[in-house]
């Protein structure tokens, strides 16, 4: 049986994140990664029929609009579950990437299988 996913790369998404206060006053851009497993391959060339990544996107941003957060990984997992809830998703991979100003690194990263 055939198997089809979507991967979105590097979206772009400002969030509160952080524990730092100088993280909580001001927004942040970080970058998301997903991988959604369809639950089937689109039988026909219909937007219908596939996770619209115009609306996925949406999501993720109301996501990231709906609170503050701490951690990267808690807003990683909020993405993960709220991207599972479109109908043709049968499994998510979200990872959330953002650049560090507090230890000498490139990016932090966490990432949720669900």
């Amino acid at each position: 049986m055939a198997e089809m996913e979507i991967e979105i790369t590097s979206l772009r998404v400002p969030v509160s994140l952080g524990v730092h206060d100088f993280e909580r006053k001001a927004r942040q851009d970080v970058t998301v990664d997903l991988v959604l497993a369809l639950k089937s391959v689109p039988a026909s060339d219909s937007i219908g029929e596939t996770a619209h990544y115009d609306e996925v996107a949406d999501a993720v941003q109301h996501v990231a609009d709906a609170k503050h957060y701490d951690l990267i990984e808690t807003l990683a997992l909020a993405i993960a579950e709220r991207v599972l809830e479109f109908r043709d998703v049968a499994r998510v991979e979200a990872a959330v990437h953002k650049t560090p100003r507090t230890v000498a690194a490139e990016r932090l990263s966490a990432r949720v299988r669900l």
